[in-house]
């Protein structure tokens, strides 16, 4: 798989999830908020239109299917230190606590130094075990529409069960579910229906890594971290923070 091909898709992941939530959680106090699930369709797009020019579409999604959980792993860790993605009121015992003026939790919730459900934490913990689960199929070379469908379902799941312990003001609820659960169910839906597509199985194992796609790799980790973590807190112009200003 070529370097450039993972790259386009890979620019397409950034972009969906920006515009995702920018359409639905998009403020003037939410400049920058980027949505998972947006990014899995601008994902989708960008293997799609890979198609379109000739490359094999189900093993790129199948490479990006391994990959995400690892991805929305990391980026979780953020959700965490900013207070976004966050929980309702929970415990002592189990709770996390956010002061910071400029968290989502504070800001936005009104819960500054209430004990809340560390939710980024119960993804990332969801993800581990996705992420491995999957590894371990790629390994023994399962069908790559397998692999797609697995993670829809798998990830649909537990953010389901993740989205019940969140308390995010600004999120929809619909016929009394997160908007996101709704999307969730949807992802099962779909994941059933891509592992039943045919397709044969993958070599039981990984293509060794080489310079372009190293490079390529290191590139697009430095743009996607700068536009995700980087705050410009005096201005006021789309994307140039995470949460309101001072």
């Amino acid at each position: 798989m070529s370097a450039s091909l993972w790259l386009w898709t890979g620019a397409c992941v950034l972009v969906g999830a920006a515009i995702w939530a920018q359409l639905l959680e998009g403020s003037s106090k939410l400049l920058r908020p980027f949505g998972w699930y947006g990014g899995v369709l601008g994902g989708a797009i960008g293997a799609w239109t890979a198609g379109l020019a000739g490359h094999p579409l189900l093993p790129l999604l199948a490479a990006f299917a391994v990959a995400a959980p690892w991805v929305q792993l990391v980026g979780r860790l953020r959700c965490l230190v900013q207070g976004c993605c966050h929980g309702g009121p929970a415990s002592a015992a189990i709770g996390i606590r956010y002061r910071h003026p400029r968290s989502r939790v504070t800001q936005l919730a009104g819960l500054a130094g209430v004990p809340i459900h560390p939710t980024p934490l119960y993804s990332i913990a969801g993800n581990v075990v996705i992420g491995v689960a999957l590894l371990r199929l790629r390994f023994v070379g399962a069908p790559d529409a397998l692999l797609v469908g697995l993670y829809l379902i798998l990830s649909g799941i537990a953010r389901f069960v993740e989205e019940s312990f969140r308390a995010e003001p600004q999120t929809p609820v619909i016929a009394g579910l997160h908007s996101y659960q709704w999307i969730a169910v949807a992802s099962v839906v779909l994941g059933m229906v891509t592992s039943t597509i045919p397709s044969a199985n993958a070599v039981p194992a990984f293509s060794p890594l080489d310079g372009p796609f190293v490079i390529g790799a290191f590139a697009l980790a430095l743009v996607t971290g700068f536009a995700m973590g980087v705050d410009f807190p005096r201005s006021n112009r789309r994307f140039s923070r995470l949460a309101a200003a001072d």
